[in-house]
């Protein structure tokens, strides 16, 4: 069993979160009990929306009341006052320097700061501390937008440190944890009342198949498209969504049923996690079937005469990630060096990736002394010849090597 199948509980409690904002804490409680830590955390800073902005915590509602609610406060103020101190505290960490240096790279606090640094900061002692909040493992994911992300996994004094194989099984949550955002944010902007403007969803490189009670198909974005053409174990028959093997396609309908009608109901369902079997004998695919309806997205843009069933499918086969943001993770490189570097890794000379990146030779150049820098290297060579040494990259360069 690989590694990556330990997170797989957190990933479908993603996807599920990504249609309803009331279950991000359902889907931190899962990520804490994957990296077996005592909470965590997701922030979401959108500066052109702020309705979009948001912070999720899980594991601390005791801390939070002992610490801001002195007063008899209700948990929403002392909630809100914990985000406006952690706010104002946030320079003086130096988790929060150390992963703003590094963007989009995993930070296990105690392999890389030393316990005096984080122990003199007014960060730990007024927070921290006295919520027991001793080892993170946080990442900041930036946008070119200047929006970001930033979730973490914390445990207490009297646990241990994450591993530097947890601090790699963590980096494989980003591309999913920004999709499930981006795809929350893009249901949150479109009116779901006329069907309209759902091509947005095409972005994502998870399927994503609309569906009414019946299993018949409203909606599937281009990678949803995509996995229904394969017919590797999901197919259309007559217009509606249907399994290779029988058992499994009983199931996928009854969840569908299942999560319209609890919807429908005014319930909230969980969401129901499943793998389809593919007659290709490739790796099965991972299905997460939750509800679709206007009022329970709860941003109060629009909402749909009846709920529909979402079913979102991954193909295991497929990076979720992007070359370039592999490179700004690894290495802690800008957007603009990452692209360089993926360029270059691939075979351009830096005259070549200039003209396709449009810009001039000599900016590219001094993009690349500051790759070099960050990697430790000095010739191109030896950049190449250490990207593609990397495990994350080698799983990846199947599909994009020239």
């Amino acid at each position: 069993m690989s590694s990556e199948v330990r997170i797989l509980p957190a990933i479908r409690c993603l996807y599920d979160a990504a249609t309803d904002a009331a279950k991000w804490t359902g889907f931190l409680k899962e990520l804490a009990r994957c990296f077996n830590a005592d909470g965590a955390n997701l922030i979401r800073v959108n500066p052109e929306d702020q309705a979009l902005t948001f912070c999720a915590l899980y594991g601390y509602d005791a801390a939070v009341r002992r610490l801001f609610a002195k007063d008899g406060a209700d948990f929403g103020t002392a909630l809100a006052r914990y985000e406006r101190r952690f706010a104002e505290l946030m320079p003086t960490d130096p988790r929060v320097r150390f992963i703003e240096r590094f963007p989009s790279r995993p930070l296990s606090c105690r392999l890389e700061i030393g316990e005096a640094e984080i122990h003199g900061s007014t960060m730990y002692r007024d927070i921290l501390r006295p919520a027991d909040v001793e080892y993170s493992l946080v990442v900041n994911v930036p946008e070119d937008d200047g929006s970001l992300i930033m979730f973490g996994v914390f445990r207490g004094r009297a646990s241990t440190y994450f591993t530097e194989p947890e601090v790699q099984l963590f980096g494989e949550l980003i591309p999913h944890v920004k999709q499930a955002v981006g795809l929350s944010e893009r249901l949150a902007r479109v009116d779901l009342a006329n069907r309209v403007a759902l091509e947005a969803l095409d972005a994502l490189s998870v399927g994503v198949l609309i569906v009414d009670e019946d299993s018949r198909m409203i909606h599937a974005n281009a990678a949803g498209r995509g996995i229904v053409t394969m017919a590797d174990g999901v197919s259309l028959h007559g217009g509606s969504l249907k399994l290779h093997r029988r058992e499994e396609d009983a199931a996928l309908r009854r969840a569908i049923w299942d999560a319209v009608a609890q919807a429908r109901g005014g319930d909230s369902p969980p969401g129901e996690a499943m793998t389809v079997w593919r007659p290709s004998g490739n790796e099965p695919f991972p299905v997460m079937v939750g509800a679709l309806w206007g009022n329970h997205l709860r941003y109060g843009l629009g909402r749909l005469d009846e709920p529909l069933a979402v079913v979102f499918v991954t193909v295991p086969e497929e990076p979720q990630e992007a070359p370039a943001e592999l490179l700004r993770r690894l290495f802690g490189l800008t957007p603009a060096e990452a692209r360089l570097c993926e360029r270059l890794v691939l075979g351009h000379t830096v005259e070549e990736a200039a003209n396709d990146l449009a810009i001039a030779t000599g900016t590219a150049r001094i993009q690349l002394k500051s790759v070099f820098a960050k990697t430790g290297v000095g010739r191109q060579t030896e950049l190449v010849a250490k990207v593609l040494s990397t495990p994350v990259w080698m799983r990846h360069r199947g599909t994009t090597a020239p």
